[in-house]
């Protein structure tokens, strides 16, 4: 099974460990620090997670989930290739879910936020990144054969 990992290209490698870095961050890292002045003018200072707030935290992690588990198809089950321009597609669309809740849940939640919120955006703008370019790389070679021959250019002599 590990060496089904390495075979995959190197954006699915990547795309898949920005997926379990996004995971963390949403599981371990603080999104919010707020604060609620008491009667007595004290502060209560917390801190929240990305699940909390607005509904679109969880969101945020069913799209990572979908991402890992996609990336992870053709490393559990090796007869699915998954090297196609559709393929890609789906994996762009996922990123591009991911990337508009992050956004969405930086924008409602625009309060107090600490620097882990915007670290969980740029990860998630480089998964889309990343996504885009193998659209864009698996759509340039869309139909080409894999072992096309290569042709012999000869130069006519003066």
């Amino acid at each position: 099974m590990l060496r089904n990992f390495w075979n995959r290209p190197l954006g699915s490698k990547l795309i898949l460990l920005l997926s379990v870095v996004m995971l963390g961050l949403y599981v371990a890292a603080p999104w919010q620090r707020t604060c609620n002045v008491t009667s007595a003018s004290e502060a209560i200072c917390g801190y929240r997670f990305s699940w909390q707030g607005h509904s679109s935290g969880k969101l945020i992690a069913i799209f990572t989930v979908a991402l890992i588990v996609w990336e992870l198809l053709p490393i559990v089950i090796p007869r699915l290739s998954m090297r196609g321009w559709s393929t890609a597609i789906v994996t762009a669309l996922l990123a591009a879910g991911l990337v508009l809740t992050t956004l969405v849940k930086l924008i409602t939640d625009n309060e107090f936020q600490l620097v882990w919120a915007w670290v969980a955006f740029g990860v998630a703008v480089a998964i889309l990144v990343l996504a885009l370019l193998r659209v864009r790389h698996r759509w340039a070679h869309r139909g080409e054969a894999d072992d096309a021959p290569v042709q012999q250019v000869t130069a006519a002599a003066p």
